[in-house]
């Protein structure tokens, strides 16, 4: 990409700190490598506690890819990625799913030939061995707090109707919603949720939206989700970060960011790079 004023750029990319509470997750300089290609490119990003950070960008711009690294799933060519101040960019994700980060992907993971009761309860039952509390085991049977725990978080996401149903026939949207209950019998402080809302219909895209400002509300945590509809963003994000080929170059309030002339020349395809 070509900019007109690299100095400017970085200065936007920054914005303000969060104005929230304090930082829980923290990417500095972050650069990843597909071999020769780089996909992102010294980026800087901030979590606060009770954010909701949408990170936003054309297709191709790194985003999941950027969740990976943030997440665990793979670590950063260089740059650091720090939990509450600790340095975690060497540590892989299940590590940090016990300091506290749950997600989802963009194809919802679940198990496909458990049911949807069984997934959440496995979900609990990991919880319960990574805290020790089972002598650091998963159990030969289940006990009936768990399915309780279970039964609750699947009927608190509209979920109890199909709770014996196999995840591999669940309807797109029911399997999403499982993923997240997974995410949720973690109890995590930050969700990161990546693309939540995709391949669903108006109607379920209205309703996820709803449920996950709900879920955020109760639980009280950080979210981090990449989104392509902008309708879900602006009634989601309190802050936003503009992503164009692997580098962050606008952050701040979700107005200030809408009104960017940067933005809206990266969005009307105005601007000069690689697909």
């Amino acid at each position: 990409m070509t900019l007109h004023n690299e100095t400017s750029l970085a200065s936007r990319a920054a914005g303000a700190l969060p104005a929230h509470g304090s930082t829980l997750l923290q990417a500095r300089d972050v650069f990843k490598n597909y071999g020769p290609i780089k996909v992102l490119k010294n980026v800087n990003l901030d979590l606060a506690q009770g954010e909701r950070h949408v990170v936003i960008g054309p297709n191709g711009a790194g985003k999941s890819t950027l969740f990976k690294v943030l997440s665990g799933e793979l670590p950063p060519t260089s740059g650091t990625i720090t939990l509450r101040n600790e340095d975690v960019s060497t540590q892989k994700g299940y590590r940090r799913v016990r300091k506290g980060v749950g997600r989802s992907f963009q194809v919802a993971r679940v198990f496909l030939e458990m049911t949807a009761l069984d997934n959440v309860a496995v979900s609990i039952e990991a919880r319960e061995a990574n805290c020790g509390r089972n002598g650091g085991f998963l159990a030969l049977s289940t006990p009936r707090a768990i399915i309780d725990e279970a039964l609750g978080l699947l009927s608190d996401l509209g979920l109890y109707a199909v709770k014996d149903t196999q995840g591999a026939v669940l309807a797109h949207g029911d399997r999403k919603r499982l993923e997240l209950a997974m995410s949720l019998a973690l109890k995590p402080k930050i969700l990161m949720l990546d693309e939540p809302t995709a391949g669903m219909s108006p109607t379920d895209r209205a309703a996820a939206v709803n449920l996950i400002d709900r879920i955020v509300r109760d639980n009280q945590l950080s979210l981090l989700l990449t989104e392509h509809d902008m309708g879900v963003v602006f009634q989601l994000g309190t802050r936003l970060s503009v992503l164009h080929y692997g580098e962050v170059v606008v952050s701040g309030e979700p107005d200030v960011v809408r009104a960017d002339p940067l933005v809206r020349e990266i969005y009307l395809g105005r601007k000069s790079g690689h697909a």
